[in-house]
């Protein structure tokens, strides 16, 4: 219950107590068992209008009209500043007998849940971190590794070479791919042997309408509503070595291309190392691109052979993490195949391990004909978009315009290697020949069809995890009617293309997903099969 403050005296001072915290209102600061809470203005206007109004829905409107007073705004900035505010106050303590402090109430607003009191202090006490030594605000901390990242130490050793000679490396890779992973082993390495602060960033939750300078202010310990932001950053990091790690990058490129470009001039001494399912784009960017595990070659002579395998050792350590029993030697070329299966994708490779605690090894081979239906099963703390493939590629699909969307569904009918022409029969009637180019280069650019230019006649393919979920799309797309009616065919080696009906399988309880479209078009070559009658 919230104590009477209407006795506070006009040369008094109010303070607002909610679990460990302290908030001062006429000194406006915020602090935690006697250490100071670094707030925006915005964000602590909003934190005392949730204090003074404990356990109300407060509306987004009501907001601006008090924290923004004679401001246009929109209402993306109350989101913004909340989001802010719940990062800054944490998680509360069990002994608080509340999950968060500030719960969102879909289409209402926001209220404080937490126990709050008020009351008032005489003039001149003066808030702990005025009494002591000020403490240095810590950045957002790198996220722990709970597992041992496998089959990456050449590419990280490329990366930390690189930064030692570039002020910007982006790690570049297909969903699933392990961007974030080796960037997190690289800026461990380099915080435990090199001198200088490491700082993280996690792009992902933001919208892409949101402002990418608050999200980096908030994790380098500066006011993310400052009046101005960037000038904040540029101070704090100033005469400082600092490695920033901005992790998920793709969806706000844009924006956040041109916050880089200034910090980067402004700070001699900052080094990034971003990730991202495509390039920045940036002048002096140096772009190392990821790709699948290796995969054993051949058909491995015992299970020690098939471990020599980054794949398969992944797939064998993440099973046995999740209570499979031991393999042997029988169990080689099933793990070979799973593998292969799985493109060498550690995430894919991941969430058939976790199945492999509750499944037999010849069960799960028998039935993993349908990847983009496997599901994490053994953790909950993955990020919800590297819970299944499914939701790896449902966040690259959603950066994508209707060109190249339109392109990557009619891609799937390849199940080998492709060219530009071959990719230009399949929209010859409805899509002009240079955007349609446009759109295949910027496919490969996000990581979604892979160019390998080892193969010049024909450099493009798409992984059997990434064409499974296109013929997803192209059958719910129904566009079998936008497809060519009329073809020249492309030139000799590539294969002829017709145009083939499928029936979807029926089931008594229910319909099942099936990645075969009803209409499509297929490859009549024997190594290019893409549909059956």
């Amino acid at each position: 219950m919230l104590a009477d403050s209407t006795n506070t005296q006009a040369n008094g001072e109010v303070l607002w107590r909610f679990g460990s915290f302290v908030l001062w209102e006429s000194q406006r600061r915020l602090e935690r068992r006697g250490q100071s809470i670094r707030l925006g203005s915005r964000s602590f206007d909003l934190l005392l209008q949730l204090l003074k109004r404990a356990g109300e829905v407060i509306s987004n409107e009501e907001f601006l009209a008090a924290v923004w007073s004679g401001v246009v705004v929109e209402e993306a900035s109350v989101r913004v500043h909340m989001s802010n505010l719940r990062k800054a106050l944490g998680t509360p303590d069990p002994i608080d007998d509340c999950r968060e402090w500030i719960a969102n109430v879909p289409l209402r607003g926001y209220r404080f849940v937490g126990r709050v009191a008020c009351e008032a202090v005489q003039a001149g006490v003066m808030p702990a971190t005025q009494r002591t030594a000020p403490q240095a605000c810590e950045f957002a901390r790198i996220p722990a590794r709970l597992s041992r990242l496998i089959g990456r130490n050449a590419e990280v050793g490329r990366v930390i070479e690189a930064l030692a000679s570039r002020r910007l490396v982006t790690v570049v890779g297909s969903g699933g791919i392990g961007k974030t992973s080796v960037a997190i082993d690289v800026a461990m390495r380099q915080q435990a042997s090199a001198p200088g602060l490491v700082g993280f960033v996690d792009l992902a939750p933001l919208h892409s309408a949101d402002p990418v300078i608050c999200a980096i202010a908030c994790a380098l310990g500066t006011a993310p509503d400052a009046p101005e932001p960037l000038q904040a950053i540029v101070q704090r990091l100033a005469g400082r070595e600092v490695l920033l790690l901005v992790d998920s990058c793709e969806h706000v490129i844009e924006p956040l291309s041109r916050v880089l470009i200034q910090l980067l001039a402004a700070l001699p001494s900052l080094r990034i190392l971003a990730t991202s399912r495509e390039a920045l784009r940036i002048e002096g960017e140096h772009v190392l691109r990821l790709t699948p595990l290796a995969l054993p070659e051949g058909e491995p002579a015992s299970l020690e052979e098939a471990m020599c395998s980054p794949a398969v050792e992944l797939l064998v350590e993440r099973a046995w993490a999740a209570g499979a029993t031991a393999f042997e030697d029988c169990h080689r070329a099933m793990l070979a195949r799973i593998c292969r299966r799985m493109d060498g994708i550690p995430l894919a490779i991941e969430l058939v391990a976790a199945r492999l605690g509750a499944q037999a090894i010849a069960d799960l081979v028998h039935r993993m004909d349908d990847p983009m239906r496997l599901y994490w099963t053994g953790t909950r703390a993955a990020i919800p978009r590297h819970r299944s493939l499914a939701a790896a590629l449902d966040w690259s699909v959603a950066l994508l315009n209707e060109t190249e969307l339109k392109l990557f569904r009619r891609l799937s009918v390849y199940s080998s290697r492709f060219d530009v022409d071959s990719a230009l029969v399949l929209t010859a009637d409805d899509m002009d020949p240079e955007r349609a180019t446009d759109a295949l280069i910027s496919l490969a650019t996000k990581s979604l069809v892979v160019f390998d230019p080892e193969h010049a006649g024909k450099p493009y393919r798409l992984l059997d995890t990434t064409r499974n979920y296109a013929q997803l799309l192209l059958a719910q797309s129904k566009e079998n009617h936008a497809m060519p009616s009329r073809h020249p065919g492309p030139p000799s080696p590539s294969p002829p293309l017709l145009a083939a009906r499928v029936r979807l399988p029926e089931s008594a309880s229910g319909p099942k997903i099936s990645f075969w479209p009803q209409w499509s078009w297929m490859d009549l070559s024997p190594h290019s099969l893409v549909l059956a009658p």
